[in-house]
């Protein structure tokens, strides 16, 4: 799964592409942006691999608190992406 639970905050990251041998990824859109509520499931960031465009979903509910990788951002494998949480969250530094 591509996230990290703490006490506070799920940091989404780029997940290891299960059959598709890549070591990063572009961003190509966000689907929400900072502040915005999302669903546990519910499609957050568009990347791209040098084979294949997919959407990762929100492994949580909560408030997209942070977009840490910019639309166009190359980003390796298990890096994070952005921080789900809820308001007044402390989140993590990058």
């Amino acid at each position: 799964m591509a996230i990290e639970e703490g006490a506070i905050v799920t940091i989404l990251r780029v997940p290891k592409s299960g059959g598709i041998p890549t070591t990063k990824v572009r961003v190509v859109r966000w689907f929400k942006k900072e502040g915005s509520k999302v669903k546990q499931g519910e499609p957050v960031v568009e990347l791209e691999t040098d084979k294949v465009n997919y959407e990762l979903d929100s492994p949580a509910a909560g408030i997209l608190l942070k977009i840490v990788a910019a639309v166009d951002a190359q980003v390796p494998v298990g890096d994070p992406l952005g921080c789900i949480g809820q308001l007044g969250e402390t989140l993590p530094e990058f």
